[in-house]
């Protein structure tokens, strides 16, 4: 009689398993069933790299999909069916007639997350964490791909050396943060434990041996101690109407690691290798606080705290909403044991909600995924596989993300903003990229500039030397720091469009020999209705400005004769700058669409004061005061951008804004009565105020706004009139 192999019997006892979980919770089993036979006949013969059949990692991927993570049957299905439409649309097609387009939806994204590059995995964790969670509209894919990682990592011993590597780095770096963060942990700790076993063995082994040789010790003493406490608990609360629950608090290899490698101590040093959790039942809201610290009373009363280890997130919160006070103390036979103390309410928000577990210990990471995270764990946490399905149209969809993440070809993971296009990719990783961009080639398809890219695309930007930045780029780019970029990259590209108009002018004023100054550019910018010189020069090398109307012009300034200021030494040595009053000069105070003129910064005139004008090479015309302390060096060094200016005498602007030093005598009130002073006048009003005092000598440094010279020389002389004040004048910077 033929016998039956070793592996089909194998394979029966683990579909009978699988048959068993789904008639214990009232399901259906035959499209189970039916899937099993499917994949049965679609792997038949197909080896996994490890050696093993590809059906039987199907099968305990599906028993851990229906036991571990209590998924219904679609999961399920799509768990013994994820390998055989690899890359074969028949099988897929096939799928979807006979298990329907969800099943199919679960195993294509699940196989888009398996084929995300993770060359780069170790240097962006926290991208590709966001990546996988917000990658898929269904959160039974990551599901799935949990399930699929922890098979793995239970088989690691079948695969090679550095195939072992790779695998217990991306179990340990991506997927135990997901798991964690899901509320599996059970499955978070299994993939943390088995990935140090290979990544750093001898560590682990040091520490599983520690462990295993004092676990019985451990296990007694964690009795003992809660013996006590469940004793003094019981006499102390009774009569208080509400009940508590004792949790030992079991550390994984991998958690004590972490403690060891964070606070670079021996394992015998860690504070809470014994730890216990005591969680009130039945405390109304407004008690919670009193009875925590009735507990944290009761405890300290028996064993002695260390006050440096004592965390109060009662009273004060953290950030996130986590609640618990903590406190370690000395228990018996001198060990420390770490105490928690919490509500139950507290607990729920510590373990579920927006203060889960892996949130306070991950601080500082992207919290954009908690309510849809929160949503998923409430529902895995009711073990009822038939509820899912029904409620996954809500939980499922992917939270609403701020960003996307997409690969370079060489396998560095980009952050863009929702909505992103090539031209945001492009930017993203060098200007010189996005300046040249021209399109993209995705997934072997050729895209423009404007094509958004999806969650996990990877892009190879195409650029062309003839390429350059235009208005319309800004339309197309969505990161407003990108838009910055281009703009700079508009202006950069403005400015050598400009350099040729204005070596094209500069050619034409030669021919006639006349010189080429910043003041005959400026006489040409008003003549043709320019506002800038620049726009000017664009207009001349777009040929939106005839060069023989320029020519023209240029012959009739020949005839007029050159005025330029003079250098005149005032009383005090100091130069100042001066014209002949015959000659027409710039009339500050009117209208001057043509112009771009503004203010010193240096000097702050005002109405009133002799003044002169300096053309700059980007910011305009500057108005000095004829007594600057610049004027001698600009003078000096451009004579030739010197230009004649004066106020107009008929129409004054509104405000100006002086400078002012007052020097007296540090008597109290005295600055008090300046400030009077200058917030009764009619024509000045304070703008800021500083004084320093020294060796009973005080000197106030004021600035006011005031509509004229008259103006500020009336209140420098109301205020010379104070008692106490020594001098007031105008500051000269």
């Amino acid at each position: 009689m033929y016998q039956r192999s070793q592996f089909v019997l194998f394979m029966e006892e683990l579909e009978q398993q699988l048959f068993g979980l789904i008639d214990q919770r009232g399901g259906d089993a035959q499209k189970v069933r039916q899937a099993c036979e499917f994949a049965r006949e679609w792997l038949s013969g197909t080896v996994r790299e490890t050696g093993e059949q590809a059906y039987t990692h199907a099968l305990r991927v599906a028993l851990i999909v229906a036991e571990e993570i209590s998924q219904s049957n679609i999961s399920i299905i799509a768990a013994l069916l994820h390998e055989t439409a690899i890359n074969d649309e028949k099988v897929s097609r096939q799928i979807e007639s006979e298990f329907g387009p969800q099943v199919l939806f679960i195993i294509s994204e699940m196989l888009k997350i398996s084929r995300l590059q993770k060359e780069k995995l170790q240097l962006n964790s926290e991208n590709y964490i966001s990546l996988v969670l917000t990658i898929t509209k269904d959160v039974r894919v990551i599901l799935l791909k949990l399930a699929d990682t922890l098979d793995k990592i239970r088989q690691i011993k079948l695969y090679g050396p550095e195939r072992q590597l790779k695998i217990a780095q991306t179990a340990r770096i991506l997927y135990a943060p997901i798991a964690h963060r899901l509320g599996l942990y059970h499955i978070k700790t299994e993939l943390e434990d088995i990935s140090l076993k290979i990544i750093e063995p001898e560590t682990y082994y040091n520490i599983a041996r520690t462990l295993n040789e004092t676990k019985i010790r451990r296990e007694e003493y964690i009795s003992r101690f809660k013996q006590t406490v469940t004793e003094a608990l019981n006499e102390s609360l009774s009569g208080h109407g509400y009940t508590y629950e004792i949790k030992g608090r079991p550390k994984s290899v991998n958690s004590i690691y972490g403690k060891i490698k964070k606070q670079n101590v021996d394992i015998s040093e860690i504070y809470d290798l014994f730890a216990i959790r005591i969680i009130l039942d039945g405390v109304p809201p407004e008690k919670e606080k009193e009875a925590c610290w009735n507990v944290y009373s009761i405890i300290t009363n028996i064993y002695q705290p260390n006050p440096t280890r004592l965390r109060d997130w009662i009273s004060t919160p953290r950030a996130s909403g986590y609640e618990s006070l903590h406190t370690t103390v000395m228990g018996p036979d001198g060990h420390w044991v770490e105490v928690q103390i919490r509500t139950r309410r507290m607990d729920e928000v510590a373990e579920k909600g927006n203060a889960a577990h892996w949130k306070y210990k991950e601080s500082g990471k992207d919290e954009s995924h908690d309510k849809w995270l929160g949503s998923i764990r409430d529902v895995l946490e009711r073990k009822d596989s038939g509820s899912f399905d029904s409620e996954i149209g809500d939980k499922s969809l992917q939270p609403k993300a701020a960003n996307i993440f997409a690969f370079t070809p060489q396998g560095d993971i980009i952050k863009l903003r929702q909505g992103a296009t090539i031209l945001d990719f492009a930017y993203s990783i060098h200007s010189n990229l996005g300046n040249t961009c021209t399109g993209a080639r995705i997934n072997g398809k050729i895209v423009p500039i404007r094509y958004q890219i999806s969650n996990g695309d990877t892009v190879e930007v195409l650029t062309s030397k003839s390429q350059k930045p235009n208005l319309e780029w800004l339309n197309i780019a969505v990161s407003p720091r990108i838009k910055a970029r281009i703009r700079r990259a508009i202006n950069e590209e403005t400015f050598k469009h400009a350099e040729m108009g204005r070596e094209m002018l500069e050619r034409k004023v030669a021919q006639l020999k006349l010189d080429f100054n910043d003041q005959i550019i400026l006489q040409m910018t008003a003549h043709f209705h320019f506002s800038h010189a620049l726009d000017f020069y664009q207009a001349i090398a777009d040929e939106k400005v005839d060069l023989h109307a320029v020519r023209d012009f240029l012959q009739t300034l020949k005839a007029e004769p050159d005025s330029h200021p003079t250098e005149t030494p005032d009383s005090n040595g100091e130069y100042t700058a001066t014209f002949d009053d015959s000659d027409d000069a710039l009339i500050i105070g009117r209208d001057l669409v043509n112009v771009d003129y503004k203010l010193a910064q240096c000097c702050h005139p005002i109405q009133g004061d002799r003044i002169f004008g300096f053309v700059t090479v980007d910011r305009g015309i500057q108005i000095h005061r004829q007594g600057c302390p610049n004027a001698k060096d600009l003078l000096a060094r451009y004579p030739y951008r010197i230009i004649k200016a004066r106020w107009n005498d008929t129409e004054r602007q509104s405000v100006f804004n002086a400078d002012i030093i007052v020097t007296g005598i540090d008597k109290l009130g005295v600055v008090n009565h300046i400030t009077e002073v200058i917030a009764k006048s009619e024509t000045s009003s304070l703008r800021s105020l500083k004084v320093n005092s020294k060796d009973g000598i005080f000197k106030a440094y004021i600035s006011v706004f005031v509509g004229s010279t008259a103006q500020l020389d009336a209140l420098l002389l109301s205020i010379g009139k104070i008692k106490d004040v020594i001098r007031a004048e105008r500051a000269e910077r």
